[in-house]
């Protein structure tokens, strides 16, 4: 019994420590682009304080991992797959899950995210598809649900597919992490919407993080989730025109929210 309610407690110290140090990348990077934001000047670019916020995730994450990796990176995934890639189940999720996300933002008249307001389509490609997916896959994947892996042994079946601690926890912070995006404004329905989807996908990419031993297939999946968003965005301006009538004017006001 002892040793029953000491596993249990390691299990509890592990997982606390490391949403501690998560929420302290998260808190640090946000924060720095919260203080661009303030300390702007009048005409500064939009694309800055989303620009500082990923940048400064990417590297806390990174020195993170190397401080703790002890000269080999690649127990944080830092390696190529080792099981049959893991690329298109993660790819294929991913743009499911992406493009139900836009759809059912847009046919709730949910609206957009604010930080993404005032940006291009090209920023929010180098801005959201790569760098957001690559910082954000490097902290929950490569450190957070690496740091839980001691946890791998517990976890639960479904559907023949074995789901350990580590990618329940990887998905649960993953999709939490996102809530922060009602403190840039953004509305409540869509933070909700953004929260669930995220917690799927974070599913997807912590599953293949764990199969494969590497955070390239999550990356992947994470990147395949913002290409399905456009598409899903697509289809429903297919939809409104093709099979409901509208006009292209409308179809637009629609969209922007």
């Amino acid at each position: 019994m002892d040793r029953l309610d000491k596993r249990t407690s390691d299990a509890t110290s592990l997982v606390i420590s490391a949403i501690f140090l998560g929420i302290v990348v998260l808190f640090a990077s946000w924060g720095c682009s919260r203080a661009v934001q303030y300390l702007a000047v009048e005409g500064s670019p939009e694309w800055m304080s989303v620009f500082i916020n990923y940048a400064i995730m990417l590297a806390v994450s990174l020195i993170l991992v190397l401080a703790s990796s002890t000269g080999d990176p690649s127990r944080f995934g830092f390696t190529r797959p080792k099981v049959g890639g893991g690329y298109r189940a993660g790819i294929i999720w991913g743009v499911i899950l992406g493009t139900l996300a836009s759809s059912v933002t847009l046919t709730a008249r949910a609206g957009g995210m604010s930080p993404l307001k005032g940006l291009s389509f090209v920023q929010i490609v180098l801005l959201v598809w790569v760098l957001a997916s690559v910082a954000e896959e490097i902290l929950v994947r490569g450190y957070v649900q690496s740091y839980l892996e001691p946890l791998m042994d517990r976890g639960f079946s479904v559907f023949h597919l074995r789901i350990s601690l580590p990618v329940i926890m990887s998905a649960v912070f993953f999709a939490v992490m996102h809530i922060i995006l009602l403190a840039t404004g953004t509305s409540f329905l869509t933070t909700y919407i953004v929260v669930v989807f995220a917690f799927f996908l974070g599913l997807v990419a912590a599953y293949q993080r764990e199969r494969t031993g590497s955070i390239l297939p999550a990356i992947a999946a994470h990147v395949s989730f913002n290409v399905g968003g456009v598409i899903g965005g697509a289809i429903y301006v297919l939809l409104q025109i093709a099979v409901f009538g509208k006009t292209a004017v409308e179809v637009t006001r629609a969209v922007s929210g």
